[in-house]
């Protein structure tokens, strides 16, 4: 079983700051920010999890400063913009800072507070042209898979399975 905890196992996440987009805890989920050492909470609600209220549709605060990796995952079908949530991502991030993104593919419709989005791992690219995505895969029931599983339900009806892309990525802004 792959997840996306394992995914950030197996790359080398920039030691330094991290920020957390989307850290209220909801019922059920963990504090993302126990996963690294020195860790900012950022979201849009405030909650148990959030050290700083912001909607990341807007810049950030100069006084957060620039983060050396970037933890975001199941916040950019949240977005009502998620272009300008992206833009302000790899604008906080320094040269070389690393990102981990997991966003929705095939979901059901979950409102925190809002659902608006879905992606294909092609996008990730449009909405992210400053990150090199060293890994960018569709997950689905805790497996990799190429192309997305359909299956039938108990009356025959053809569904497909809920899946996410997950990806692990580098900024590269400068001319190699």
């Amino acid at each position: 079983m792959i997840s996306v905890d394992s995914l950030l196992k197996q790359h080398d996440v920039r030691p330094g700051r991290t920020l957390v987009s989307g850290s209220k805890i909801y019922e059920g989920r963990s504090d993302r920010r126990d996963l690294y050492g020195n860790a900012i909470g950022v979201d849009m609600l405030e909650g148990d999890g959030v050290d700083h209220v912001h909607n990341l549709e807007a810049r950030l605060p100069g006084e957060l400063g620039k983060f050396d990796h970037v933890d975001c995952c199941s916040v950019l079908e949240h977005s009502s913009r998620p272009w300008e949530v992206a833009s302000t991502l790899q604008e906080c991030l320094v040269e070389e800072g690393t990102m981990l993104l997991s966003v929705p593919f095939i979901w059901r419709v979950h409102a925190y507070p809002n659902d608006y989005w879905r992606f294909t791992p092609e996008a990730l690219d449009v909405l992210f042209p400053q990150i090199r995505w060293l890994e960018k895969t569709l997950l689905s029931s805790g497996r990799k898979v190429k192309r997305q599983p359909a299956m039938n339900d108990r009356w025959g009806n053809r569904w497909l399975c809920r899946t996410e892309v997950i990806a692990f990525g580098v900024k590269c802004t400068s001319s190699s």
